[in-house]
């Protein structure tokens, strides 16, 4: 196997843990069963947990704002694309039985314990991704597609925030049909 593939399989195997345990739960340990391979074959390609999570994070920001440029360039107007990034979230949560959660959110659960560098990520995802909502709630005020009470960025991180705690809660209580109930009063009371 490449260095490459064995990198994003590690990745790929650090998302899905991250995703049902969070960071601290995980260990290389736990990389290395998965992937087959020894764990100082993992240090190879990530020196420390740190560097893993630096990576992880840059990828799946890549990944999600990609999506979003794709949404951007719609033809939809700002209720369309609003409703289009609700459904990223909520097929996350809807792939695995309520098994797993946004990855950028679990880590914001653990945002004390991340090294500087992957708090820094984290938040520079979180003020894109809020930047994009408000964006989307600004066209839709100006298309007549939602009703926006007060600031677009204000309201922007409420949705962000329920969305994302959302799915934590829903893993907790009430599974998807909880995620989906409390995101449709989000979108009506938006006028969506």
């Amino acid at each position: 196997m490449v260095r490459g593939d064995t990198r994003e399989e590690l990745l790929d195997a650090a998302q899905a843990l991250i995703q049902r345990v969070g960071a601290n739960a995980m260990s290389y340990q736990d990389l290395s069963e998965t992937v087959g391979i020894r764990k100082a074959s993992i240090h190879h390609h990530f020196p420390t947990k740190a560097d893993l999570l630096d990576a992880l994070i840059d990828r799946y920001s890549d990944w999600f704002l990609g999506l979003l440029d794709r949404i951007d360039g719609s033809r939809a107007d700002g209720a369309g694309k609003l409703r289009r990034l609700v459904d990223l979230f909520e097929g996350t949560l809807r792939a695995d039985a309520c098994e797993k959660a946004c990855p950028c959110g679990m880590l914001g659960a653990e945002i004390g314990t991340l090294a500087p560098d992957a708090a820094r990520r984290l938040r520079g995802f979180y003020r894109a991704v809020v930047q994009r909502i408000a964006g989307y709630l600004r066209q839709g005020a100006a298309d007549g597609s939602l009703k926006v009470s007060g600031d677009a960025t204000v309201v922007a991180w409420m949705l962000f925030s329920l969305l994302e705690g959302g799915m934590l809660v829903a893993r907790v209580e009430g599974g998807h049909e909880r995620f989906r109930a409390m995101v449709r009063q989000f979108m009506k009371m938006a006028g969506a």
